[in-house]
């Protein structure tokens, strides 16, 4: 079989097959983002880079932005624009964020740009919980405030009454569930419209 050598998918595409996979919950909007890091130290990294733009280019819902790491990996910041515009919009987790020094004016971009900002000065800030979906009590219990403990880990650190945090991340299981069942049925490349 002979494949265009600018097709980004392949039968039976393992790399793809997984990036969707993890992307499911992000393309069906249950999680605002998602942040792949992908080694230099793997030769093949520049490569699996490039099909992962190539692929974001195909599904309309995403955005993605990347930067180096450290100069040890490449991190890709991969968001849903209306589910993470809906998120970060949410009165606490905006008021949240411009304590933490984010513009008073709101502008989705700008936020972005500031939280990738923090990260390529070798951070990883604790507000991306907010970015990638986690509960603003969750987040705020991780940077250790004196009245939330720890309640339990699933899928993230859980701090004070679990109900919230087990609601969302029963919303992403089931996204993901969703996706490794359209995996089985469509190609991946399918899916990015089928969704």
């Amino acid at each position: 079989m002979i494949m265009n050598k600018d097709c980004i998918f392949q039968q039976n595409d393992i790399f793809i097959k997984w990036l969707i996979g993890i992307l499911g919950p992000v393309i069906i909007g249950s999680k605002p983002a998602e942040i792949i890091s992908l080694p230099h130290r793997e030769k093949n990294h520049k490569i699996k880079l490039q099909r992962i733009k190539n692929c974001i280019k195909k599904c309309n819902k995403l955005s993605m932005k990347f930067f180096i790491y450290k100069n040890k990996s490449t991190k890709i910041f991969i968001y849903n624009v209306k589910a993470l515009e809906l998120y970060i919009t949410d009165n606490k987790n905006l008021r949240f964020l411009e304590k933490l020094g984010y513009p008073k004016e709101y502008k989705l971009t700008i936020y972005v740009e500031y939280l990738l900002s923090k990260m390529k000065k070798g951070n990883l800030p604790h507000e991306i919980g907010i970015f990638l979906g986690y509960p603003l009590k969750d987040v705020i219990g991780f940077m250790g405030h004196p009245s939330l403990k720890l309640t339990k880990v699933s899928g993230w650190r859980i701090y004070g009454n679990p109900k919230l945090s087990d609601e969302k991340y029963k919303e992403i299981l089931t996204a993901k569930d969703k996706v490794k069942g359209l995996l089985k049925r469509f190609k991946p490349e399918e899916i990015l419209y089928v969704i």
